[in-house]
């Protein structure tokens, strides 16, 4: 992390040892290992931090692609709907019309004199009745 190789450790160490003594040397030299596992450990959890923030920001990016995904769908899904309630609006509109010319078909008279609410059926030809 610092790039210090063991040779200055070691050569830093001896001075600490000459300048501190003997009797407070381990003291320091705990309190200072104590102190580096906490700034180490710091430093750990800051990265991690920062490698989370990364994640969600890509990660919101991400959802706010497949959310725009969805509403264009959605948009398309509208359109088909109404495209389908259209063409099914103009059939039934058609299907309306073929209904009411069957029924003044069924319900004009045959005649003037004979006036019937339904036409004659046509007579049945011989075939027709040996088969039934």
């Amino acid at each position: 992390m610092f790039n210090v190789s063991f040779g200055e450790i070691f050569a830093f160490s001896v001075i600490a040892l000459i300048v501190l003594g003997p009797e407070k040397f381990p003291q320091v030299l705990r309190q200072v290992m104590l102190k580096y596992r906490n700034f180490k450990s710091l430093m750990n959890k800051v990265q991690q931090d920062i490698e989370e923030e990364l994640e969600l920001a890509e990660l919101k990016q991400f959802m706010q692609q497949e959310l725009q995904r969805i509403k264009d769908n959605e948009a398309q899904l509208q359109i088909s709907l109404l495209e389908m309630q259209a063409k099914i609006d103009q059939q039934q509109h058609e299907l309306n019309v073929q209904v009411q010319k069957k029924q003044t078909y069924l319900y004009e008279p045959i005649s003037l004199h004979n006036a019937v609410p339904f036409r004659q059926a046509a007579p049945v030809s011989q075939k027709v009745e040996k088969a039934v």
